[in-house]
């Protein structure tokens, strides 16, 4: 059997690793290899490579020994040799591992802490959703070779989007398909909805299911499936999961299937175990694998190199990028100028990484590590961003794009932060300064630039400039900022055109200004904005169309001057009113909802935060999802109530509590042009005591 297909759920189980494959005519196939993890044992210095050899030979869940060269760093001047020891299978690793660290023989183990796919893929250097030529017999694998595949359409994966609520018993379920369009709607009894919709699963049969903490409701659907006597598998050919990849509905509606394939190829994880990983974790992987593949031996994650400085030297060396402060209120024709990737275009043409720069300079004697994992990905990056632009705004081609681009800029601007991070078993905090030191240099002259074409800079924020000038067009922006390009040897675009922009000043001083918080209205008519709760997961949905009601409305006008004339008292009436309804109870309590990731287990933390006590009162595993009831109360317990706890007839929640947060939603729009927050409201509920009234 030969075939081409994409890999989406490959795992390992023991000494096997299977692959789960969408072929190219539609057909899904699971196929399995052999699989024996590797790691390398580096001798004690009073230790012959023999000696160890035999020690790990003579262990009986180790496969084989033999002895390798590799590079024992980043410069990769010389090799070192080492013993590769390959384990049986997965699940002996880790007492194979138990019993290196015990033996006074082994000064070191390395490519030890990848996880078991992961490390089978890098070590194989193919990553997973690729697209394969495989040949295979009785379900084995022969043969597979990675082919090209760099269409802006991701692989044809069918994606099934479906959502329970937040109750013990199911009562409905609602499927959505890949662009949130209703598929079916399932309601009734429990044994019913559970049934109809495992039908309904079966026949539609997607590779990738897209839930809220996907975890935690799939295993209550299995439980709440066995309760009413039925079987519910998610999984494919009797798995209960494999066979199709879980995904939170979070991750795929911030990256999309094309940004998903795009995290798994960069990661080597597969879509369903790195799709919530944090960015740092999502480095770390890539450069395991770029590592792997030059072979230098990868260290254990404890940290990297620290050097140590005096307290002159970090000034002197430390002085973090630059930030032109913004002038809050009200803008009128402003451009956003970005510096396209800036921290990987000066990482990449400057030779700054890990193994090149010292305190004082960057050597250039040696291609640095960091640059040959970044700029595949930044012309790759820049690549879909161009692409982009021939598609029609918004159509399928355009999002794929998007989300491809998106999904890659949020790995390449984190390897700025990771580069110094105590965390990062490669790090050097001089990549760190170094990256700083170059970007403030840009953004001096930028700045100088843009003054010496007679436009007014109004914010700076690291890496970009948002600049006006009565009367300027869109192509005087461009040519602004390829004159900035040429004098900095970095690319620079206009990134957003907007015909208004508000620049805020901080929640806690009105009179301080603040970065990254800003919310606008593009030429194109879409809102933009950074930093308000309008852009963050855990605002209660209340908040949330408020304050897109109230920017609309605001930026509904032709002028700026009619904008503060007009609008502005129909946004605060729009304020006012919200904060007047959470104080009569005429809001749902469904949409006043928080909803805060879980991190850990409930009993491994010790503080008893609100989403804490509600994740422990709901039983939830990912995701807590609660209200606020009474956050006055001695009792924790009592502050708050599960989501899975609200039904129809529940209207309580904590009045005082909601709607200052509601009066905050406001104010943080408004507070260049209302001084008090007090102010938002109107009329408010006045507290009296029937002592003093007689």
């Amino acid at each position: 059997m030969r075939f081409r297909g994409w890999i989406f759920d490959p795992y390992t189980r023991g000494a096997k690793a299977f692959y789960w494959f969408k072929t190219t005519d539609g057909r899904v196939l699971r196929l399995n290899e052999g699989h024996k993890p590797i790691f390398l044992a580096q001798p004690s210095e009073d230790s012959e490579l023999e000696q160890v050899e035999y020690l790990f030979g003579e262990h009986p869940c180790v496969w084989s020994t033999s002895i390798v060269e590799r590079h024992p760093t980043l410069r990769m001047e010389r090799l070192e040799k080492v013993v590769e020891v390959k384990v049986d299978a997965g699940d002996t690793l880790n007492s194979v591992l138990d019993y290196a660290n015990r033996l006074p023989e082994v000064k070191q183990v390395y490519n030890s802490d990848i996880i078991g796919i992961q490390g089978h893929l890098i070590n194989r250097q193919i990553p997973p959703s690729s697209l394969c030529e495989v040949k295979g017999s009785n379900g084995k694998i022969e043969s597979m070779e990675r082919l090209e595949d760099d269409t802006v359409d991701p692989p044809p994966f069918k994606a099934l989007h479906f959502e329970i609520p937040d109750s013990t018993q199911i009562s409905r379920i609602d499927v959505y398909d890949e662009w949130q369009n209703l598929k079916a709607e399932f309601s009734g009894g429990e044994s019913t909805v559970l049934n109809n919709f495992n039908t309904f699963l079966q026949k539609e049969d997607p590779d990738i299911i897209v839930t809220s903490s996907p975890v935690t409701t799939t295993r209550h659907m299995i439980r709440r499936a066995t309760y009413n006597g039925q079987v519910l598998r998610f999984g494919r050919e009797g798995e209960r999961f494999h066979g199709r990849v879980l995904v939170a509905a979070s991750s795929f509606h911030d990256m999309g299937l094309a940004g998903l394939v795009e995290r798994a190829r960069f990661t080597y994880a597969p879509i369903g175990v790195g799709h919530d990983w944090e960015a740092g974790k999502t480095i770390d992987s890539r450069q395991c694998a770029e590592a792997v593949r030059l072979q230098v031996m990868v260290p254990p994650m404890r940290g990297g190199f620290g050097f140590s400085q005096s307290a002159w030297d970090m000034i002197r060396h430390d002085k973090g990028g630059i930030v032109l402060s913004p002038q809050p209120g009200l803008h009128e024709n402003v451009a956003a100028l970005d510096f396209e990737s800036m921290f990987p275009h000066i990482i990449v043409r400057r030779n700054i990484s890990y193994e090149t720069v010292t305190a004082e300079e960057i050597e250039h004697s040696v291609n640095g590590f960091l640059g040959k994992i970044v700029e595949p990905f930044l012309q790759r990056r820049r690549r879909f961003k161009k692409l982009r632009k021939t598609f029609q705004k918004y159509s399928r081609d355009w999002w794929y794009c998007q989300q491809r681009q998106s999904t890659l800029k949020l790995f390449l601007v984190v390897y700025y932060g990771y580069s110094g991070c105590y965390a990062n078993r490669f790090a050097n905090v001089h990549v760190f300064q170094h990256i700083n030191k170059e970007a403030r240099k840009a953004m001096v002259l930028a700045l100088n630039k843009a003054q010496e074409h007679g436009f007014e800079v109004i914010y700076g924020p690291f890496d970009s400039l948002f600049v006006k000038k009565p009367e300027a067009s869109e192509k005087d922006f461009e040519n602004l900022a390829h004159d900035i390009s040429e004098a900095t040897g970095l690319p620079m675009s206009l990134d957003n055109h907007f015909k208004f922009l508000v620049l805020l000043t901080k929640t806690t001083d009105p009179n301080m200004v603040a970065a990254n918080r800003y919310y606008g209205k593009l030429m194109d008519g879409d809102l933009f904005f950074r930093g308000i709760e309008l852009r963050r997961h855990d605002t209660p949905l209340f908040i949330k169309k408020m304050q897109e009601k109230i920017i609309q409305t605001f930026f509904d006008a032709e002028n700026a001057e009619k904008a503060i004339v007009k609008q502005l008292p129909k946004a605060l009436d729009i304020a006012d009113q919200s904060y007047r309804n959470v104080l009569q109870r005429k809001v749902d309590p469904k949409e006043l909802i928080i909803s805060k990731r879980l991190r850990k287990e409930t009993k491994d933390y010790k503080a008893r935060q609100p989403h804490i006590i509600a994740a422990m009162l709901g039983d939830a595993e990912e995701m807590s999802k609660y209200i606020l009831v009474n956050t006055e109360s001695t009792n924790p317990y009592r502050r708050v109530m599960p989501a899975s706890m609200i039904d129809e007839a529940h209207v309580a929640y904590d009045r005082r509590k909601y709607s200052a947060m509601v009066r905050r939603g406001a104010w943080n729009l408004l507070r260049p042009f209302i001084p008090r927050e007090e102010s938002i409201g109107g009329d408010r509920v006045r507290e009296s005591r029937l002592d003093i009234f007689f």
